[in-house]
Formats: structure tokens, C-alpha cells, sequence
């Protein structure tokens, strides 16, 4: 497996590369988490036998960054700005082109993935966009006031407002979900409900013609346990399900 660094369009980004045929998975990280990164890949190498890229790339404002639209927060203090669609923006108008560009096209499928309020937007994006043929969102902030409404309103409405290429398919897409046991059993009432939000999102995308795979993983902890480990197995499971698919083919 190969690495590389790159700064795009003012973005830090580290590239994992093993093989060239393999599909592209684009993974949103926290500022600083470069070491995360590495041992992710490592654990996600060592998971699969196939060809892959993944493409971590870092944002600076977390809650900014990764909320696809304004909400008051749930702790004292805290907000989110509801800058997703900017990141989106970004992965389709400079880091998805360069990364492709330089590494080879999704010819294996492109997917979008992230870990808590990453994996929100994950979801929100592969709904959004139609960049995407599918998503691992573990351990994801779906409680988020919101979300459901929009499951609801998106569901069998794939769209691109950004002119780009479309991925979806009729039965083509994979969409791996993953929440710790003790997630729900939080005292706060707001994030109490991610429990059931979960299982719903999950109900709701096995209903979607262009699902061909669709899991929910429960893992042992609470929402920090073995962050690297839940990604790893997530976006394992999606490298996974698309060699199958191309075998199928």
C-alpha cells in the first residue's frame, strides 16, 4: 500500500493507494487526525485482499463542516453552521476530479464515508449528490433534528446539482451503517434517539430501488469505542460488496 499526501484547494488529504482497479472511497476526518488515518488503512488493508484508494480528507470546523444544514446544538455552547453543502461542493468540484485525475477513475465505484457527524454527511451526500454509488456512515449522528424529514422527502430522488457524472443505479448501491450498543443509552434526550433513527434510516434504504446491499452493524461500546476498527470494518464491507457486484456483472 502506497502513501501520499496532498493540499487541495486548501484541504490536507492523505491518499492510501493499493493496486489500480479498485473502487475509491472518499472519508471525512477531523484536523490533526492523520494518524487515525494511517491506522485505519492499515487495519483496512489487512481486512480485504482487493484493490482500493482511500482518499481521508481533513476538515478544520467539524461541526461546520460536516452539517448539511443549521441546527442548534445539544450541548452548551455548541452549533452547527451547516457548511456540508461547501464540503460537498468541494469533493465535487476539486478533490474527487484531482484525486481521479492523478490515481484513476471510480471505474470499481466511488462511495463517501465517515465516523459520527462525518457519517451524517456521508448519508447526506450520497443522497444529495448522485456522485456516489453508495456509503458507510458508522456510528453516525442521525439523531441530528432533521434527518428523518429528509430521508422521507430524498428517498428514490437521486439528483446532482453540481452537473457531475451519475452513479446510481437501479440495484446497484451498498449502504453500510454500524452504531454502538451503548449509543442509545445516553442521558441526553436528543442524542438518546440515534438508536432508533439508525434502525429507521436502515427500514428506509432497504426499501430503495437502487439498493442492492444494505447492513446495519451493532458493535460492542459507546460511541467512542474503536473508531478506527468500526471505519475499517465499514468501508471493508463496502470494497467488499462492489467486488462481488463486479463478479456478478
Amino acid at each position: 500500500m502506497r502513501y501520499s499526501h496532498r493540499i487541495i484547494s486548501g484541504k490536507q488529504c492523505h491518499l492510501f493507494i493499493r493496486g489500480e482497479a479498485g473502487p475509491v472511497i472518499f472519508w471525512g476526518i477531523a484536523a490533526g487526525s492523520g494518524a487515525m488515518a494511517r491506522k485505519t488503512a492499515r487495519l483496512l488493508a489487512d481486512a480485504v485482499g482487493e484493490d482500493f484508494l482511500l482518499a481521508a480528507y481533513e476538515t478544520e470546523d467539524w461541526n461546520r463542516e460536516f452539517s448539511p444544514w443549521p441546527a442548534r446544538g445539544v450541548r452548551e455552547g455548541e452549533n452547527f453552521a451547516g457548511g456540508g453543502r461547501d464540503t460537498l461542493s468541494w469533493l465535487a468540484k476539486a478533490c474527487i476530479p484531482r484525486v481521479e485525475a492523478e490515481y484513476g477513475a471510480a471505474s470499481g465505484g466511488r462511495f463517501v464515508a465517515g465516523y459520527s457527524l462525518a457519517g451524517l454527511f456521508a448519508l447526506w451526500a450520497y443522497l444529495e449528490s448522485g456522485l456516489f454509488s453508495g456509503a458507510a456512515a458508522m456510528s453516525a449522528s442521525l439523531w441530528f433534528p432533521g434527518w428523518m424529514e429528509l430521508l422521507e422527502q430524498t428517498k428514490g430522488r437521486p439528483k446532482s446539482p453540481f452537473g457531475t457524472e451519475q452513479f446510481r443505479e437501479s440495484g446497484k448501491d451498498s449502504i453500510y451503517l454500524s452504531l454502538g450498543r451503548k449509543e442509545e443509552k445516553t442521558r441526553n434526550p436528543w442524542m438518546a434517539a440515534v438508536g432508533d433513527a439508525t434502525r429507521e434510516t436502515e427500514r428506509m434504504f432497504r426499501k430503495e430501488a437502487a439498493m442492492k446491499h444494505v447492513i446495519l452493524e451493532w458493535n460492542p461500546g459507546g460511541h467512542f469505542s474503536d473508531p478506527e476498527g468500526r471505519c475499517a470494518r465499514g468501508m471493508a464491507w463496502l470494497i467488499r460488496e462492489q467486488t462481488k457486484m463486479g463478479g456478478e456483472q
